[in-house]
This record gives structure tokens, sequence and C-alpha cells, in this order.
């Protein structure tokens, strides 16, 4: 990789330094192990999509490095060495790969098709080539610092809005409503979601968040991108949570699912909700989704998985059955 412009490289600092009163605090450096990749995840970078990164501590070692702390600002530069932007680290997860990371991370990182899957096939692949070159060998357990950071400067732009009126919008989940969304999983679903067969934590899911003018936050919806028989993706939906009745904000993050799904050009987006929940269903086919599968009695193995799930449900229905739902994509 080329070294930074240094002479470039003064003057972005500089100018970061008078338009935001701060400084620099780590060397710069960019993504990849070519110009080429350098430069695609540059823009990534700049346009907001990729959030995070992903480090084996084995790499920190042979460059002779601290691990990095949370409010380092570091210059990000490209594979031609001009200096792109400024970051700050907002989180860290320091741990073993298969212990620390998680879906939500995955699709923070911006890369590939922002699935799980792929984020661990294309990044193996990458360790596997870089590690051996440093005296080591990648697998699962091999220790890794998962960052998550914000762009600070030039400044991050207005919020990815994906659906809004006038009194609302949604945007895509920030670092700094993690907190807060895994309080809420854990109030309204326990911490857990049961959907065929599979335990899923929605705290640790890619999420999509209901905010007022003012910033309130209204609701979440949390969902689950795998890669597709055919392969595109393949979207659950996980949960969807108005923290209010009757304000439309349920219906608002429909919206933005659909629309998220049409932008990032998914195969498929689905839901799955139980035969109890009328209402739920009344709702969904009402938003355009079209009820596509019933799976009988899929409810005695949830409960295997998850024994809080109650024998009864609304209106005094016995909970049984597992309804998958689905919204037509072009």
């Amino acid at each position: 990789m080329p070294p930074p412009d240094r002479a470039a490289l003064a003057v972005f600092v500089q100018d970061f330094t008078d338009a935001t009163g701060l400084c620099v605090t780590s060397k710069p450096f960019c993504f990849g192990d070519s110009p080429e990749l350098a430069d695609e995840l540059a823009a990534l970078v700049r346009s907001g999509r990729k959030r995070a990164t992903a480090t084996t501590i084995v790499e920190f070692e042979h460059e002779g490095e601290r691990l990095p702390t949370i409010g380092q600002h570091s210059v990000v530069y490209d594979g031609g060495g001009q200096p792109v932007c400024v970051i700050r680290i907002d989180h860290l997860s320091v741990g073993p790969l298969n212990e620390v990371l998680d879906p939500a991370f995955a699709w923070d990182e911006g890369e590939g098709d922002r699935t799980y899957e792929d984020w661990l096939a294309q990044h193996s692949a990458y360790w596997r080539r870089v590690l051996p070159n440093l005296g080591a060998e990648f697998n699962l357990n091999r220790s890794v610092v998962l960052e998550r950071f914000s762009v600070v400067w030039p400044q991050r732009g207005e919020a990815q809005v994906l659906a809004a009126r006038e009194d609302a919008y949604v945007r895509p989940v920030w670092i700094e409503d993690r907190d807060w969304l895994a309080d809420t999983m854990r109030q309204r679903w326990d911490g857990l979601v049961v959907s065929r067969g599979e335990v899923l934590e929605p705290g640790r899911l890619p999420a999509l968040v209901a905010v007022d003018r003012g910033g309130l936050r209204l609701g979440a919806m949390t969902f689950r991108p795998r890669p597709g028989s055919s392969g595109g993706v393949d979207t659950e939906v996980v949960t969807v949570d108005a923290l209010e009745s009757g304000r439309g904000v349920g219906s608002l993050l429909l919206d933005a699912a659909a629309a998220l799904a049409r932008r990032a050009g998914w195969q498929r987006l689905w839901l799955v909700t139980t035969n109890d929940n009328t209402a739920a269903l009344r709702f969904y086919q009402r938003a355009g989704w079209d009820l596509v599968a019933f799976h009988r009695n899929a409810l005695v193995r949830s409960r295997v998985l998850k024994p809080s799930i109650p024998l009864m449900g609304f209106h005094s229905i016995p909970i049984r059955h597992e309804l998958e739902l689905e919204l037509p994509l072009p």
C-alpha cells in the first residue's frame, strides 16, 4: 500500500483542527490490502454505509501498534494516499471472533451484501490470505477488535431517511441507539425471539428506528438479512415495535423496510407471526403483505427453545401455529 501524501495530510489535519477544535490522536490509515480495495472502502465510509471495521490482534502486534481506544480520532486515506475523512471510534468489542461477531456488526461494516454469512466468508478469506504472512493462522477463535466508528469531519450529513411523514421519520440505528434497542428488546421480547425454529437475539440484529422531529424514539424494527437461494438477499423482519399505539409508527416502519429492500435489491422480505395475532394479520395484509405459508404446531418446538412463550394468546386463542407473510418486491 502507498503511504499517505504527507503534504495533503498536513493540510487536511490542520483544516480539521481549525474547523472542529479537535486533534487527530492516531496515525493515518487506509482500509484493505490493495489500492483498489482502499478506494472502495473509503468511499463506503464517506457515504455513511460503512460504520465498522474488524482487525485481528495479530495485525496490531505485527505493526507494533496499541489497540484503539474509544474517542480516538484517525484520518482515513484512499488508495492514492489522499486523505478522505476523520473518523472517531465510538465502540469496541474485543475477543474471539465467534463470540463478539453478530449480524448487527456485519451490517454496520457495510461491505458486500451486508449479511452475516457474506461478512464471515469474505473476512475469513482475507485473513487466510494475510495472516500467514504474519506468522499466524486464521480460525474462528482468533482474537479480534471490532470497531464501530462515525465520520466526524467532513461532518456527517443528514440522517439517511427511509420513510417520513410530517411529524416523524425512520432512519438506520446508530451505535448510540444500541443500548436503548437492547433494553427495548428485553422489555418487549425477553431479549429473544423464536422464528421458524431458530432463536434470534433482536438486540444484536440490524435495525431501523422511528423518531419524531425532536429526536424522540418512537419505535424500532429489527431484521435479519441472509444470502438467498438464487444469489440475492432474503431478509426476515424479526420484530416491529411501536412504543405508542395509534400514531402510525408501525406503518412507517414497514414503509421504511420496503424502501430499504427495494433500495438494496433484496430478493425477498418476509416475517412470521402467530395464529392468535389477528390484529397483526390485519395490519400486515392491509399494508400489502401476502400470506404465503402456514406452519402447523410450530410453537411446540418454539417453546422448547423459549419456554416463556405462553400457551394462550390474544383473545384467549391458543398459540399453536406460525403464519408466514411476504411483501411482494419488484
